[in-house]
């Protein structure tokens, strides 16, 4: 029998919200573990990330990657690699980035922000996602852990 995935809300109302999560996130992905971060302009996906980084053990912060499409930074255990394909209008356009080739590096994970946008890619890796919804009062991150 397949092992149940993992399923943790928050609500966020102040920056630190991000590194409590990030340090949950981050005790669960391993070795080439993809985690999609979904939510509208202006969530929190980079903030994330950034967070995520820095919990891993990066010297270097993330910055949104919309116009190089990827960015890797060195951490602790190895690289996270971090993908905004908010630009792919074709999931071919992946191809160039060698992610497959990447994630099976020793420490390699994965960050992509905008997952809605290479659903078939996703839909064939093994994958655990992280949603981020505007709320009145602040916001709201859910992740299921594959």
């Amino acid at each position: 029998m397949p092992p149940q995935s993992i399923k943790k809300t928050w609500d966020i109302k102040s920056p630190s919200g991000w590194r409590r999560i990030a340090t949950y996130v981050a005790s669960r992905l391993h070795d080439g573990d993809i985690l999609a971060i979904s939510g509208p302009l202006g969530a929190g996906k980079t903030t994330f990330v950034q967070a995520l980084a820095k919990e891993l053990g990066a010297k270097r912060m993330p910055k949104s990657p919309t116009f190089a499409m990827l960015r890797a930074y060195d951490i602790a255990r190895g690289r996270l690699l971090h993908v905004d394909a908010y630009r792919i209008e074709d999931e071919r356009d992946l191809l160039p980035l060698d992610l497959e080739d990447e994630l099976l590096e020793p420490g390699s994970m994965l960050a992509i922000e905008w997952p809605e946008h290479i659903p078939r890619w996703l839909e064939q890796r093994r994958h655990s996602r992280l949603a981020i919804r505007l709320l009145p009062q602040g916001r709201r991150a859910i992740f299921q852990h594959a």
